[in-house]
Formats: structure tokens, sequence, C-alpha cells
């Protein structure tokens, strides 16, 4: 029995460099954001963020590192 054949030709280096640019500038974007609307925001209402400060930091860290890694995956 023969294979069907595929129409879809193979995803080329540009598209995998848009998808991966895509998920990082995703990821920066919820970091900055939860940053200011869950630590920033209290701090400058002159309300206490309480634990949400360090939760805040921890998620702007991992989105942040998580979209460095992608960007490290860029094909010249």
């Amino acid at each position: 029995m023969t294979d069907p054949i595929d129409p879809t030709p193979p995803v080329g280096k540009a598209a995998r460099n848009e998808t991966r640019k895509a998920i990082a500038a995703t990821a920066n974007a919820l970091s900055i954001t939860l940053l200011v609307t869950i630590w920033l925001q209290p701090v400058l209402s002159g309300r206490p963020a309480g634990l949400a400060a360090p939760l805040a930091t921890l998620v702007f860290v991992a989105l942040q590192g998580a979209a460095h890694y992608v960007l490290r995956k860029v094909e010249d």
C-alpha cells in the first residue's frame, strides 16, 4: 500500500521564527500586565499588596525567562 501524498509543504525557518517571536511577545505582555495589575497598582494606590507582591514578581520572572528561552531558539 502506498502512502498518501501530503500536499502541505514543510514549515520553513521564517515561519518557525515568527511563531517563536509571537510566543515570546505574548509571554512578555502577560508578565508586564500581571506585574502592573497585581503588584504596582495596589502599591501606587496606597494599599498593601500582601502576598500578591512576591507572587507577581515570581510570575513576572518566570514569564520573562520563558520569553528569553523561546527567543534563544530563533534561527538566523
